[in-house]
């Protein structure tokens, strides 16, 4: 798969949120009945700036600053787990993904609310749509938080 065109787009809009941070999910998957979910369906604008199929993942863009003037393209996603791509699919996992998508950083999934903190810190805006994902919703909360409790130290 090429990734150019998504490249290209996350280019164009990091050049757009200046020394910003945009936050943007994947859908999450949804359950049909108990063991069996419905066929996955990634999130339009998600799929628009990655080209990235798998759920439980979501892309952060942060825009170039004082601090680190050149802007980075950053996805979370699944771990490579054999047991479950057997029952789930091939997962790309964050090794291969950013080869495969032309992200510049790859982290697991479960990193995210340990990391979104820092890379929040010390920027002049955050774009994030607030009510289509609870869990994502209560972790950038909780990062904007922790930001704001660190404030005295002189992170904004």
């Amino acid at each position: 798969m090429k990734h150019e065109p998504y490249s290209t787009r996350r280019s164009a809009l990091l050049e757009q949120i200046g020394d910003g941070v945009a936050i943007i999910p994947t859908a999450p998957e949804r359950v049909r009945n108990r063991d069996s979910h419905h066929p996955y369906r990634f999130d339009s604008y998600f799929w628009y700036l990655s080209g990235f199929p798998e759920p439980e993942a979501i892309i952060v863009l942060l825009g170039g600053n004082d601090s680190q003037p050149v802007s980075r393209s950053i996805i979370f996603c699944r771990e490579r787990n054999e047991e479950r791509e057997v029952w789930d699919g091939f997962r790309y996992g964050p090794e291969a993904v950013c080869d495969a998508f032309g992200f510049d950083e790859a982290y697991a999934f479960a990193e995210f609310e340990h990391r979104l903190p820092d890379l929040i810190a010390s920027r002049s805006r955050l774009w994030y749509a607030f009510g289509h994902e609870a869990a994502v919703d209560t972790d950038v909360i909780s990062a904007l938080n922790t930001v704001r409790a660190q404030s005295r130290a002189g992170k904004r």
